[in-house]
Parts: structure tokens; C-alpha cells; sequence
């Protein structure tokens, strides 16, 4: 842990940058900013790695420097700069955020101690059906993600203390553009992607834009291979002088040939070291995943102060999967047999209407941001779940075993899920200045949530009607570039885990505080933060063990009192005109209401860097290095002691249409656990190279 003495150098640093970077600032003459560039939020071909402002965290079209949470944000040419193709690449790179692999094709996300379950597109809520995501979504669609550290009950479903993911669409562009990159790399890997935009009539007021992936790769564990193909068209039309209309689909397809369900026994691997390729999938697991989505905007300016846009969402995906789990023998951990042999089928659905309004008013002499609106969300949820016990305790050695076992017949028994769950929210906020430097923001949002059906056999129902999430914030701008803020809100998260009995633990509440400096540099080309942060939450689901019911499912308990403190610093923005770099710096402490350590398999210290250079004598080349550091964590059966990730990439413009760009990740072929959810466990991906050549129209 960083004592008082370090984080004390840590605040000092920091003030030592902001005041360094002031007097360059004063002495460095900016380029003009015309309106359009301020009030756009597209980082494409920006070659920047900051953005004019973010609405995810109160719905309020804020910049980093006035918006009172922690936010962080990875823009197009970051992601094009460290080759970051998928939101795991993406959130690896972001401040805060833990990123675990599950399997290969499920990750597991947590800021600040507690899951992320929060997910919005274009800021419009998205939730997630359970606390892991599978499949690796794929980046092409997105022009840059937004990360809020903290609650953010203004803007997404929940006040979920952890953090919200923005994913924010690239968008028809009004001059015609077209590029297409093909990759190779480690482990047969091919790729292909397509982008094409532009105008479909001569005043350009529809607009449309296509874009389409493939990739084909194996994998370094046996028997894995993935291929995931997609493909996206939307558009454009501006109705009237003051509104646009949009509307797009997507179809992704996901399908995974050998994959593991958990990864390996913790107990045993404990006691084994496995050769870095060893699976536990059998040659005849899979897992294919099918996303449908569609979507519906309208965007009115009712004013030069008024505006409301209206959104309709749907998504469907559909999963069907093989797998088999394993465990260790009683007697000797060591050994490993075939435990649950499981097909799992299943079907979600979700709905999403969206109406927000936003606007200025005059009060006092002075003007004041205002936000109000309506949220509707529904999701279906439909699996059948058939397991096969006719080779249940069968012992293998990993080491040798090639993954050859008789394709279950998947009878013997039966588990069902067909469960509604339906969340209704009115939220209003405002942003009112009480002096020039002094601003109070305040809001709230009115949540009623419903889930009715069966789970896993078991009747469900739950439901909280009317709950109160009030939001509060005090800013003080000392000047243009230096701001300090402190916010309080409350929390409340439903949740999917189960306990012993198989029931759904109820929702998490709690309570949220924050404090934080701020400063900004170069038109917002350069930001930096400061935050200390404190949340108490009751009902936290902490993982116990498998049931004994043979479905291979982990159960959970529910615990009071989880409090979780701690503090972040990030650098991130243009240096210089050559240098483009991000840090970020995590301390945190999660303990129970008896001061004990809770979910050790977060690390309580992470600290990411980005650094992207580009030589003015050779503006073709960018060269650019990443480390990712966690501190020791521990499941029921391993502990992992600290380590650090080091990439390195490098990328050539061969001329104005074409760019050669090459990648290595993990360069010093770390080996490391990639996922330690107890009671299994993962490794993490070893040395790997990338190359992509791309081509623009």
C-alpha cells in the first residue's frame, strides 16, 4: 500500500504539472477553434486523445474539467495508435478498470471493488444481463468510449458505485470517406475490415455509412479457434432544419470452437503448473453467439437553447453453447475430473425508449444547464440448460489429455430460466451557477424495478418501486484550467448472482462520496485529475462456492457493510506536438463492516501508460509503448504476486492513402493469471505479434 508520505508526493506531482504546463501554456501560441470543432464530440481524425466534452456521467454536455466525477476517455487514434480492436483492448488502456478473462470468450469487468454492469451506447443505458460479457466486442462501430468512475445514477440504469462504459457510434459523415485494413498475426490470425461514408444526395442531408469485419483466428491453448464476422449500416436524414433523423442495425456473429466453461480448477492449479497452451475444453465444446441490434434517433433542436432527442433501442442475442467443466479429487488436488458436462441454449431480448431534454434558463442574471427526462427499459430472458452425468468423476491429466471424450447426450437432466424484467426512471438535474466560479449540481432519479418468471426452476419475483436516487455536486473554478469538486450520491444495482438455495440475492444499495482537482491544458488538449473517493454498500455478492445440485453454477453470499476507499490520479492529452500519453494511478482498500479484506481478487493498486511519439524530422512515424501493472491478488486456492504488461507498437504512412502499422504485446512473455474468479482460474495471453495494412479511398 502507498502511505501518506507517497500520496502526498503523488498530490504535489500533480501540482507541480499543473503549474509547469500553465506557464508553457502561456508562452504557446493555439491554433483557432472554429464552433463546429467545440461542439463536436467525434474524435475521429482529431489526432487527439481528449475530447470537447462527455454527457455520460450527468447527461449534461460537460468537459472533463467540469464535470464533478472522475472520467477518463480512449479516443479513435488512441485505439488506432495502440491497435486496440476490442472493448477489452480498450478498457485494458483505461483508468480504473480491471479486466479478467473468464474464459477466452467471456470477461469479467470491476472498477473501484464492484462489478461493472453498467453499459450505455451513445449514452443511452444498455443493461447487462449478468456480470460477465461474452464475446469480445468488437471496436470498428465505435468512435470512442467513455469511462465515469463512480456512481452515475443521472445517466445510466442503476448508481452503480463502480463505473459506467459509454460506447459512442461513429456516425455518417457529409464528405465522402472509405478505408479497408487488413491484420495478420499470432496464432493464424486474419482480419479484414471495411468502412464507407459519405452523402447519398447532392445538399447532403442523408447520409449513410457501412461498415464490415471478419476475423479468423486460433488460439495459444489447444483446440480454440474464433470467428467472428460483422456487419453494420446507418443512416442519416435531416428531416427538417432543426432535426436529424438516424437509424442503423448491426449484426454480429460470434462462434467459438473449443471453449473452456471457467477455465481451470483453482484448487488444482494450485499444486500444478500447466504448460501455458493447456485447455480444459474437449474437442467438442463451443459457445456461438448471434447479436442483433437495431436502433431509432431523433434529434431536435427546439431552440439555440432547447433541444430533446428520443431513442428506441433493441437488441437480441442468441447463444448456444457445449461445455464441460472440471475439479479437482477430494484427496488429491492434483488430480482432475470431468464434473459437469452442460448445453446451454438461451435468448435475450431488450428494449429501450429513451427521452431526454436539455436546455439552458436565465435566472438570477445568470444561465443555467438543465437536463430532464424518461428511461423504459424491458428485457427478456429465455434459456434451457441440459446437462449429461455419464462420464461425471472420470480422472484426466491435463497434460496429456488431447480433449477426446464421447459427445454427451445431454438427457439427464433439465434446467429452466424464462424471466421479465422491467425498469422505469424520470431523472432531472441542473447545473446552477451560483457565482461565475461556483457551480451546484443537483438532480435525482426515480427508479421502478420489476423481474417476475423462473430462475433456474425456481419461481422469481422481485420488485422496488419508487427508489430515490438523489445526485449532488459543488465545483469551484479557480481559473480556466484548474477546478475542485465534491459530489455525493446513492446507489441501488439488481443483481443476478444466486445464494445456496439458488434464489437471486436483491438489490445492492448504498452510498457514494467523491472529491476531486481538476486541471486543463491547451484548449482541453491535456487534462489531468485528482480524486479521492468512499463508498458503503450493503448486499455485495461475494462468490463461495459451486452448488451441489451438478449444474456447475457458483453461488454467492450476500455481504453487508463492503466499503470500499481509495484514491486515482490520470495524465492524459497531447504533451507536446509529438508526444500524445496517458497515465493512470488506482489505490484502493475494499473491506467488510468486520475490517476484512472482501473480492481479494481485485488488486487494490493499478497503474496503465500510453505513450505515442511521432518525430516532427519524421512525421510518418509513430512509435508507442504501454504497461499495464496490478498489484499480488488471491483467489480460495492461488495467489498471483505483482507483475507488469509491457506492448509495444510502431506504425509507418507510407504515403496519404496507405499506413503499415505493427504490434507486439506482453513483449517480455510474462506468464500470469489473465483471470482468478474464484474457484477457477485463468492464464493470460502470452507474447503475441500483430501487423495491419491499411488503405484509404
Amino acid at each position: 500500500m502507498i502511505g501518506r508520505n507517497k500520496m502526498f508526493s503523488i498530490f504535489a506531482s500533480f501540482a507541480l504539472i499543473s503549474s509547469v504546463v500553465l506557464k508553457a501554456e502561456e508562452t504557446t501560441k493555439l491554433d483557432d477553434v472554429t464552433i463546429e470543432e467545440r461542439t463536436s464530440n467525434a474524435t475521429e481524425n482529431s489526432d487527439s486523445y481528449t475530447i470537447n466534452y462527455m454527457s455520460s456521467a450527468t447527461k449534461m454536455k460537460l468537459s472533463a474539467l467540469e464535470t464533478p466525477q472522475s472520467v477518463s476517455v480512449v479516443t479513435s487514434q488512441q485505439m488506432e495508435d495502440f491497435m486496440l480492436t476490442d472493448i477489452n483492448d480498450v478498457l485494458d488502456v483505461a483508468t480504473g478498470i480491471d479486466v479478467q478473462k473468464v474464459e477466452r470468450d467471456r470477461t469479467h469487468y470491476t472498477s473501484r471493488g464492484f462489478d461493472i454492469t453498467n453499459f450505455l451506447i451513445d449514452g443511452v443505458g444498455a443493461p447487462t444481463t449478468f456480470i460477465y460479457i461474452n464475446g469480445d466486442l468488437n471496436m470498428s462501430l465505435y468512435d470512442h468510449v467513455e469511462v465515469t468512475r463512480g456512481a452515475t445514477g443521472l445517466s445510466s440504469n442503476h448508481g452503480d458505485p463502480s463505473a459506467s462504459i459509454n460506447l459512442v457510434r461513429k456516425r455518417p459523415t457529409k464528405e465522402f470517406q472509405a478505408s479497408t485494413e487488413l491484420s495478420a498475426g499470432s496464432w493464424n490470425t486474419k482480419g479484414l475490415e471495411v468502412d464507407v461514408s459519405g452523402p447519398l444526395n447532392e445538399d447532403k442531408t442523408v447520409r449513410y455509412r457501412v461498415i464490415g469485419s471478419f476475423e479468423d483466428s486460433e488460439s495459444f491453448q489447444d483446440r480454440y479457434k474464433s470467428k467472428t464476422k460483422l456487419l453494420s449500416a446507418m443512416f442519416d436524414a435531416d428531416i427538417t432544419d432543426n432535426s436529424t433523423l438516424t437509424v442503423g442495425i448491426s449484426k454480429n456473429i460470434d462462434d467459438n470452437d473449443g471453449t473452456e466453461q471457467g477455465g481451470f480448477d483453482a484448487y488444482s492449479l494450485a499444486v500444478r503448473d500447466y504448460d501455458i497452451s493447456t485447455t480444459t475444453a474437449p474437442d467438442w465444446a463451443y459457445r456461438d453467439i448471434d447479436t442483433t441490434d437495431a436502433f431509432l434517433e431523433l434529434d431536435t433542436n427546439l431552440s439555440d437553447f432547447w433541444k430533446i432527442k428520443g431513442t428506441y433501442a433493441y437488441k437480441k442475442i442468441d447463444q448456444d453453447a457445449q461445455m464441460l467443466t472440471v475439479w479437482h479429487t477430494g484427496a488429491n488436488p492434483s488430480q482432475t475430473y470431468l464434473e459437469n458436462f452442460i448445453k446451454s441454449e438461451n435468448e435475450t431480448k431488450q428494449h429501450i425508449f429513451d427521452i431526454t431534454v436539455d436546455g439552458i434558463y436565465n435566472l438570477f442574471d445568470k444561465d443555467h444547464e438543465v437536463v430532464f427526462g424518461l428511461n423504459y427499459t424491458r428485457q427478456e430472458y429465455d434459456e434451457l440448460n441440459s446437462y449429461d452425468t455419464s462420464n461425471y468423476g472420470t480422472i484426466i491429466d491435463l497434460d496429456t489429455w488431447d480433449g477426446s471424450t464421447a459427445t454427451p447426450e445431454f438427457d439427464d437432466r433439465y434446467s429452466r430460466s424464462d424471466w421479465t424484467q422491467k425498469e422505469r426512471s424520470f431523472f432531472a438535474a441542473t447545473n446552477f451557477h451560483i457565482t461565475d466560479s461556483l457551480s451546484l449540481l443537483a438532480g435525482s432519479k426515480l427508479v421502478t424495478y420489476e423481474k417476475s418468471g423462473i430462475n433456474s426452476n425456481s419461481a422469481l419475483y422481485q420488485k422496488d418501486s419508487n427508489k430515490f436516487l438523489p445526485y449532488a455536486s459543488l465545483s469551484y473554478k479557480f481559473n480556466d484550467n484548474l477546478a475542485t469538486y465534491v459530489s455525493y450520491t446513492t446507489t441501488f444495482t439488481p443483481q443476478s448472482e444466486i445464494d445456496a438455495s439458488a434464489t437471486q440475492l436483491t438489490p445492492k444499495e448504498g452510498i457514494n462520496y467523491e472529491a476531486g482537482i481538476k486541471s486543463s491544458f491547451f484548449g482541453g488538449k491535456l487534462n489531468t485529475a485528482f480524486a479521492l473517493f468512499k463508498t458503503k454498500q450493503d448486499n455485495v455478492a461475494e462468490s463461495v462456492g459451486i452448488l451441489s445440485d451438478g449444474t456447475g453454477r457458483t453461488y454467492y453470499r450476500a455481504i453487508d457493510g463492503v466499503t470500499t476507499k481509495g484514491f486515482e490520479f490520470e495524465v492524459a492529452g497531447n504533451i507536446t506536438d509529438e508526444i500524445d500519453a496517458s497515465l493512470g494511478y488506482t489505490n484502493l482498500t475494499i473491506k467488510d463492516a468486520d475490517n476484512l479484506q472482501v473480492n481479494a481478487y481485485i488488486p487494490r493498486q493499478m497503474l496503465k501508460a500510453t505513450l505515442s511519439y511521432s518525430p516532427n524530422i519524421l512525421k510518418a512515424l509513430k512509435v508507442g509503448a504501454s504497461a499495464n501493472y496490478r498489484s499480488e491478488t488471491n483467489n480460495a486456492a492461488i495467489k498471483q504476486g505483482k507483475y507488469t504488461i509491457y506492448n509495444l507498437v510502431a506504425s509507418y504512412k507510407i504515403n496519404k492513402a496507405m499506413k503499415l502499422a505493427f504490434n507486439v504485446d506482453n513483449v517480455f512473455d510474462k506468464k500470469y493469471y489473465g483471470g482468478l474468479i474464484k474457484p477457477y482460474a485463468t492464464y493470460g495471453a502470452p507474447r503475441s505479434f500483430g501487423v495491419s495494412f491499411e488503405y484509404k479511398f
